[in-house]
C-alpha cells in the first residue's frame, strides 16, 4: 500500500500544472516554488522524467501546525507533483498530511489532506476542460 494519492487528469501534465499553478493563485495560496524535474535533468544530462513538484503553503495554516509540533517544519510547505503518463494523461500525486504528521497532529493533518485534495480536484477539473 502507496502512501501516495494519485489524481488521474486526462489532460498534458503542462496543462494541469499550469492549472495547479492557476487553482493555487485563485485561493490565495502561496506559491513558493515549481520544479521542473524534467528540465533540470535533461540540463544535467540524464533521463528527463516528466515530473514536477509544486511547493506552496499557508503562512497561517503553517503557523498553527508549528505551534502544536516544531518538528513539523519538516514537513511544510505542502506539495503537490505531477508526473506526465503520456501526451494526453498525467497524474497529479499528493501524500495524505496524516502519514506524515501523526495522530498528535491528526486535526490539523486532516484539514491540510482536504485542502491538497481540494486543489487537486479543481485543477484536474480545469485542465481537463470540464
Amino acid at each position: 500500500m502507496s502512501d501516495y494519492e494519485l489524481t488521474d487528469v486526462a489532460a498534458p501534465a503542462e496543462k494541469t500544472v499550469e492549472a495547479l499553478r492557476a487553482e493555487l493563485k485563485q485561493r490565495g495560496i502561496t506559491e513558493y516554488a515549481v520544479v521542473d524535474h524534467g528540465h533540470d535533468m535533461a540540463a544535467a544530462g540524464v533521463t528527463a522524467h516528466p515530473a514536477w513538484t509544486l511547493v506552496f503553503g499557508n503562512p497561517a495554516a503553517g503557523e498553527a501546525l508549528l505551534a502544536a509540533d516544531l518538528t513539523a517544519a519538516v514537513d511544510i510547505p505542502l506539495r503537490l507533483a505531477v508526473i506526465g503518463l503520456g501526451e494526453q494523461h498525467c497524474q497529479i500525486v499528493m501524500r495524505p498530511m496524516e502519514t506524515l504528521l501523526g495522530d498528535d497532529l491528526g486535526v490539523i493533518a486532516e484539514r491540510l489532506t482536504t485542502v491538497l485534495k481540494s486543489i487537486a480536484k479543481g485543477a484536474s477539473e480545469v485542465a481537463q476542460g470540464s
